[in-house]
């Protein structure tokens, strides 16, 4: 069991393992700027969604360098490739978090957890396939 927390990533499965806690800490941090966001400071949904997302991101990037992948370009080309995919994640975000929203009139709080477990499986697909081996 240590394998899965400590040391290098050894199989799929322990790198997904670790993706996931990444990734649901980075929700975390996400959801939690959110709702400062729009209920505490009264910010729209669209706008708090992209700060909330940013701050995800940082975090998720930063651990998974440390902690769940393993390089695969210089770190110049790989921020460029991240940040793609981040902006086409972040469009993913919004355009998903704006339809529940508008138009299957779901709470924006409940959208936005939902449409995280979206966007997931496009973070990890094209982080897996583009930057990270």
């Amino acid at each position: 069991m240590k394998h899965w927390i400590f040391g290098r990533v050894t199989s799929r499965r322990i790198e997904f393992f670790r993706y996931v806690f990444v990734g649901a800490s980075a929700a975390v941090i996400n959801i939690l700027a959110y709702a400062i966001f729009t209920e505490v400071l009264g910010m729209h949904y669209l706008l708090a969604a992209v700060i909330g997302y940013c701050l995800g991101f940082v975090w998720n990037y930063v651990v998974s360098i440390v902690w769940v992948f393993s390089r695969k370009h210089s770190r110049s080309k790989e921020i460029t490739i991240l940040a793609f995919i981040t902006l086409g994640g972040l469009l993913w975000t919004e355009l998903i978090l704006y339809l529940f929203v508008e138009f299957a009139d779901l709470n924006h709080l409940f959208a936005l957890f939902i449409t995280l477990w979206i966007v997931l499986l496009w973070n990890f697909g094209m982080r897996k396939l583009y930057v990270f081996h």
